[in-house]
């Protein structure tokens, strides 16, 4: 009997070996930079976030992403490509699945916001520093024989002497 139980001991840690070894080479084949280029168009359908399926919830283990990195992994063994495993996801879960390349147009969109606000920058300056110039008032102009104005002429002239 004590025989039995040793062997069947044995028998479990050998297997439980053999299981934590499988375990971990598929953690590492799930993380493959393969499966991460195909789960980069498919978003997370966890109900928590809105990233793809290598997000980081719960560190990479929620309950959509790690099943469907295994799954892909499964179907990129098998052979299929990464639009077939795309197209696989997208009739099993719906377009709402997918997700698109960014448009390879978006780099412009900095440069093009900086060009416009240095137009406007440009646009306010000259309006503030190049409008109309000052003008001298029309009035009346005081006559050169004026009494009042000569005595105060004479004034200022006695004083600055």
């Amino acid at each position: 009997m004590h025989r039995l139980k040793r062997s069947f001991l044995l028998l479990a840690l050998a297997l439980s070996a053999f299981l934590s070894h499988a375990a971990a080479q598929t953690a590492s084949e799930i993380e493959s930079d393969d499966v991460k280029r195909v789960g980069t168009h498919l978003s997370c359908q966890c109900g928590s976030c809105n990233e793809n399926v290598d997000c980081n919830m719960s560190s990479g283990q929620c309950h959509f992403c790690k099943p469907a990195r295994t799954k892909i992994y499964k179907m990129q063994r098998a052979g299929m490509s990464d639009e077939q495993v795309i197209a696989a996801f997208v009739q099993e879960y719906g377009q709402k699945i997918f997700r698109p390349d960014p448009t390879s147009s978006f780099w412009i969109v900095p440069y093009l916001s900086l060009a416009l606000g240095g137009l406007l920058v440009m646009f306010v300056l000259k309006k503030m520093l190049g409008g109309k110039r000052l003008v001298p008032a029309a009035g009346p102009v005081a006559p050169d024989n004026d009494p009042i104005l000569a005595k105060y002429q004479a004034a200022i002239e006695k004083e600055i002497d």
